[in-house]
Order: structure tokens, then sequence, then C-alpha cells
């Protein structure tokens, strides 16, 4: 009963690659907070800006998954993307006075009323109270953050709005259950998101790298950012895509991988390659000094995020997430007190060596065709 009646397209459409196109610019657009001001408010805040994005970006997905490429389609996503390039070009100042928070929330709260009446018609969900109608509710509580006093009580609007939404799928999880999805399409949208994010930390670096004189500390810390890029994508896409994408065609119940995996799991995901990117560029600026602030615990902060959304989404797909990756998470986690005391080029060193000797690992495991030890919990609901 999961299996849709069709798949439209098994690839992403040309319009929804150009819809993308804006998330690019709205991810660096939340990146730049903590680089501009460097304390744990602002890295808040760029998760806040973050999850709100990534929850439309989910919502518009999930809302054309399955439809026809059509001229109809064309001009809902020309709509959501421009909703999305509002909240984009005002994100840096979302939190800040009353005019640019005002205009980020209404054009989000236009994009989930757009989001609410496409699902509607096109029939997902059979009653009007489904998660669409939640993150709604978590819109219009946006509003009213932006009129609210900036600070505190904003700020504690804007946490409880983003907890609604998420919320959603995960209280009306029966209702998920009758979606139907199909198991070609939605792994790969979910994976464009991520190689945006990983953009972000070339971007974020290569920027860094292009406004300053560059001595030979910050040229190999250039090298090893990219090293690090590169074994980030490896984790994902040499070993992790092929897992979401049987496990999307094998599950009884699409709906739960949809949730767990790819909507709550990949914000982890995403959230990680972030703030990455913003050490990174911490690094790159500061190689042979302690990087300044909470931008040095950024780097291996996010980096064990990242490796920790695995370990999330395999417990959530088969009910064991590996002993190696659970290991390496640990191990970043445990770096990130320390990261404040280290030079820039040596966190990133580490960092970088951490996660090729993970990706080592994993291909000899694989090579040799031993089992892949993991660590059993209780199976998911």
């Amino acid at each position: 009963m999961t299996e849709p009646e069709h798949e439209a397209h098994e690839r992403a459409s040309w319009a929804e690659l150009f819809f993308d196109l804006v998330l690019v610019f709205a991810v660096t657009q939340a990146a730049h907070l903590p680089v501009g001001h460097p304390n744990w408010a602002a890295v808040g805040q760029a998760v806040l800006l973050l999850a709100v994005m990534w929850w439309s970006w989910v919502g518009t997905t999930l809302t054309v998954h399955g439809v026809e490429d059509s001229n109809r389609q064309r001009f809902f996503l020309f709509a959501c993307g421009l909703c999305m390039f509002f909240m984009a070009i005002t994100a840096p100042h979302a939190f800040a006075g009353h005019g640019e928070p005002l205009i980020f929330a209404i054009a989000h709260l236009v994009l989930r009323t757009l989001l609410w009446i496409e699902i509607r018609r096109k029939g997902s969900f059979p009653d009007r109270v489904n998660p669409y109608t939640i993150s709604m509710a978590g819109a219009v509580l946006l509003v009213i953050a932006a009129v609210a006093p900036e600070g505190l009580v904003r700020n504690g609007l804007w946490v409880i709005a983003v907890l609604i939404a998420f919320a959603g799928p995960a209280v009306l999880s029966q209702r998920m259950k009758a979606v139907r999805f199909g198991a070609s399409h939605l792994p790969e949208r979910f994976a464009t998101f991520v190689i945006i994010a990983l953009g972000e930390t070339v971007a974020a670096v290569g920027s860094q790298a292009a406004e300053s004189h560059l001595g030979v500390a910050a040229w190999i810390a250039v090298v090893l950012t990219f090293v690090l890029g590169c074994g980030l994508w490896w984790l994902y896409f040499a070993f992790g895509f092929s897992a979401v994408e049987h496990s999307l065609r094998t599950d009884q119940v699409r709906g739960t991988v949809v949730r767990d995996v790819l909507s709550y799991g990949h914000m982890l995901l995403v959230v990680g390659l972030v703030l990455v990117s913003v050490g990174a560029r911490g690094a790159v600026e500061h190689p042979t000094d302690a990087v300044h602030g909470v931008t040095a615990y950024l780097l291996p902060m996010g980096a064990a995020l990242f490796v920790l959304g695995f370990c999330f989404t395999r417990w959530r797909m088969f009910g064991a997430p590996t002993v190696g990756r659970t290991a390496v998470a640990v191990a970043l986690g445990a770096l990130t007190p320390l990261a404040a005391h280290l030079p820039g080029l040596v966190s990133l060193a580490i960092v970088a060596g951490v996660i090729a000797a993970l990706n080592g690992y994993e291909h000899w495991i694989v090579a040799t065709a031993r089992p892949l030890p993991v660590l059993r919990f209780p199976s998911r609901a």
C-alpha cells in the first residue's frame, strides 16, 4: 500500500534544480551569521534559520514528489522559490529589528500556505489536520515573533515555532503511514541538499582564502579542508546513500523512513556540514594560532554531528548503528572542548585524519567481506 501508483519522474526536474539554487544562497546566508558574530547566540540563530529553510525545502520536495513535470508544477516551484528568496535575503537580520524579520516571517507563512493548499489539492492526506497544517501554525508563530520584543522573547518564540513544525510528522505518525512515497526520486533529492551543504564548506573556505594573502600554513589548511570535504562526501555517497535507497525500497512503511531518515536525520547532516564550513573557515584564517571564540569548537562539533547523523539514521533504518561511526562521533565530540586550545591547523588535521581513517576502515571492511560491527538497540517502532 506504500507503493505509489507511478513515479512521475525518477530524476529531479529542471524546475526543482532551479529551486535548489535559491537554497544554495539561503544556506550561505545562514552560515554567515556565526562568521560575523562568533558567539553561541549567533550559532543558535543559524541553526534555527537552517531548520526553517530545511523544513521549507522538505515540504516543497514532498509536495511535488510524484507529480508530473508540468507548467503548473513549474509555476508552483517558482512561487515557492520566490518566497524562499525573500527568506534568504532577510535571513541575516531575521532576529533583529522589525522590518526584515517581518518580511522573513510573512514570506515563510506564504510559502507554508502554498504548500498546504497544494498538498490538499494533491490529496496526499485525507484530513485537513496533517503535518503541513502544523507547520502553518509554526509559521504563524514566527510572524508573532517578528513583532515581539528582540532578545529572549523573540528567540524563545522561534524555538517554539521550529519545535512545533518538526513535531508534526511525529505527532501525526499514523497519518504519515497512509502517504505513498516512491523510492527513486526522494533519495536523490535529499542527497542534492547534502551536496549543497558540502558546497558551503568549499565556498566558505574559498572566499576566505581569496580575501587573504595566504602563507604556507594557510595553504596547508586549504588542502586539509578539501581533503576533509572529500572524506565527508565519501561517508555519505560511498556508503550511506545506497543504504537510504535500500531502506526506502524495502521498508513496509516508507513514511517512517521519509520522516525519520530523510526529514529528521538529514537535518543533522546538513547542520553538521554548515558548522564544519564555519569552523574550517576559521582554521584557514588562523592556521597557526588558536581560533578565536566559539568558532574553534564548530569544526569538530560539526563533524561529530555529521557522523552522529549516520548513527541515528542507520538505527532508524536497521536498528543498529555501526561501531566505527559511533566511536568516531564520540571521539570527535571529545575533541570539541579541546579545540579552543589547539592551533586551527592542528584541529583541522585531526578532524580530517579521523574522517579519513573511518573511510579507510569501512573500505577495508567492505573489501574483505567482513561483517560490519554494529551496536544492537531495540528495534524502531
